[in-house]
Order: structure tokens, then C-alpha cells, then sequence
């Protein structure tokens, strides 16, 4: 099912999530397929439960055509080193800005089978994790923008 995607100010983008309690309920797993029918819908390629309205620490990721659970993500590393790159989001339509992040990140998560993982990413995966598990805190890209413009602005710039 098709899941409606909120938008900023929307009030409800700033609330954190809490933890699942069973991953394999079969209500969590249903919403899982939700959420990632909606992210390949809408051509993103993250999509928190907190975007869509839910409280529950979720989120998927879509990298390299391979779509990815995160249940109850923990960062254990992150990185020094930090990178600037632009990031957009669906639930800001067409602003984008560039945003600073650890270049690499050790994640704890469970995966939508209850298996435990931890792992290390480097780069811009490491990014939309990062960008999709501040969603489920509250948090949206345009907290941490060193700069931003609407789309229509980057269209009409000369």
C-alpha cells in the first residue's frame, strides 16, 4: 500500500521514534513493504517510518538497486572525517543544501528477518543512512545545511 508522505512543517516530522519491540509482527512486516514500495514510488532513495507518519525506529534504504531494512539502528562509529555534499528529501520538496557528515559509520541494526547486524559504510551510503536515521530522530537535512535553495531558485540562476 501506498503510504502518504508528510511534509515540512508538518509538526509531526519532529517527533523521535521509539523501537520495535518484534520485528517479525506481522503488522511491522506489512509496514516494511509499505514503506518500501512508497520509497521506490516516489524515486527516493531512503524513506523513514517517521515520514510517513509512524513512531516506530524504521527505515530503508535503496542502494545499488538493492533495498535495505534498518530495525532499531545504533551508530557505534562514526567517523572524524566529515564530507560536504548536497541532499534533498521528500519530505522537504525542492530544497536541497549541502550538508556535513561523517564520511564513514559503524551501524548496529536488525534486519526485517530479526537478524542482528553490524556493519561498516563508507560514503554516500553512509550518507542516506545517516539522512534517513535523523528522520526517526526528529531531525531533517535542513537543520544541518550550510546553505540551501529551493529548486526553483537553482532553475532560475543565471
Amino acid at each position: 500500500m501506498l503510504l502518504d508522505i508528510q511534509t515540512h512543517p508538518n509538526k509531526a516530522l519532529r517527533h523521535k521514534c521509539h523501537n520495535v519491540k518484534n520485528v517479525l509482527d506481522p503488522t511491522v512486516q506489512e509496514f516494511i513493504g509499505d514503506l518500501k514500495e512508497t520509497m521506490l514510488k516516489k524515486d527516493g532513495v531512503g524513506l523513514a517510518a517517521r515520514q510517513v507518519g509512524h513512531d516506530e525506529h524504521i527505515f530503508v534504504v535503496n542502494f545499488g538497486g538493492k533495498i535495505q531494512t534498518f530495525i532499531n539502528a545504533k551508530f557505534i562509529l562514526k567517523s572524524f572525517k566529515q564530507v560536504e555534499f548536497e541532499e534533498g528529501c521528500l519530505s522537504v520538496p525542492d530544497v536541497y543544501g549541502m550538508v556535513k557528515r561523517p564520511q564513514t559509520i559503524i551501524i548496529k541494526y536488525y534486519t526485517e528477518q530479526g537478524q542482528l547486524r553490524i556493519r561498516k559504510i563508507n560514503g554516500l551510503e553512509a550518507r542516506v543512512i545517516q539522512h534517513e536515521y535523523d528522520h526517526n530522530r526528529g531531525i531533517l537535512f535542513i537543520d544541518k545545511v550550510f546553505q540551501y535553495v529551493s529548486g526553483e531558485e537553482l532553475l532560475n540562476a543565471k
